[in-house]
């Protein structure tokens, strides 16, 4: 649902974000612009909306399957599987701490030279919120809790960059035998990489996490 560090960068004020001004602004309907209807091979058309929240570009990409609910959460926060079935190439996927309702977990993801390897810490939350099943995650500052993951993130991916904000949410909502599937994000990746590029390149990669997303699903139950 979107990525030449020094530990000096790691204590950078950008780590310390107010998610809870940013959830408030993802969760509610007003403001959102539509930005394209995209139809994927397999799945249907796509809706991607933007939204500017405290001068961060968000997203949102919205479809609908003929998939149960659980199973599309289940996928969407099997986080030590996403390196599996994502188009992108995630190098690393770790569940860090926590359980069922909630955890820790950090990504690394290897991007094309010349652009950097992205990497994020983040803590996600499992919940319902009246029929709907919600993964939702927002970013931490991980140089105390896991300075050492950190410093082998440093010293095996030169360059890598952690991302500034990372705020987000996969919400699941069943209606008959179709699912309505949302995926919000707000991300500021860091780096010298232009903020207009790098929203064009969340843009076009939206689709593809919920495409990725369903296709695995449809697998997963032998569809």
């Amino acid at each position: 649902m979107l990525y030449t560090l020094s530990m000096l960068a790691l204590s950078a004020p950008a780590l310390a974000v107010d998610y809870a001004a940013f959830r408030a602004q993802l969760s509610a309907e007003s403001g959102w612009a539509d930005v394209e209807r995209k139809k994927l091979p397999d799945v249907g058309e796509v809706l991607v909306r933007h939204k500017q929240i405290l001068g961060v570009d968000c997203l949102e990409g919205s479809t609908a399957a003929a998939l149960p609910a659980d199973d599309l959460l289940a996928a969407a926060s099997d986080i030590p599987n996403q390196p599996s079935w994502s188009s992108w190439a995630v190098k690393r996927s770790v569940k860090l701490t926590g359980g069922s309702t909630g955890f820790d977990y950090y990504q690394l993801l290897d991007n094309p030279y010349p652009i950097n390897d992205r990497y994020w810490f983040v803590r996600a939350t499992i919940t319902r919120r009246g029929e709907d099943r919600v993964f939702m995650w927002e970013g931490i500052d991980p140089t105390t809790t896991y300075a050492s993951t950190v410093a082998d993130i440093v010293q095996s991916f030169p360059g890598a960059v952690i991302t500034g904000v990372n705020v987000g949410d996969w919400t699941f909502t069943p209606a008959g035998d179709q699912t309505t599937i949302r995926y919000r994000i707000c991300t500021d990746v860091g780096g010298s990489i232009p903020a207009w590029a790098g929203e064009f390149a969340a843009r076009t990669t939206l689709p593809t996490n919920l495409s990725d997303l369903i296709r695995e699903v449809r697998r997963r139950l032998g569809r």
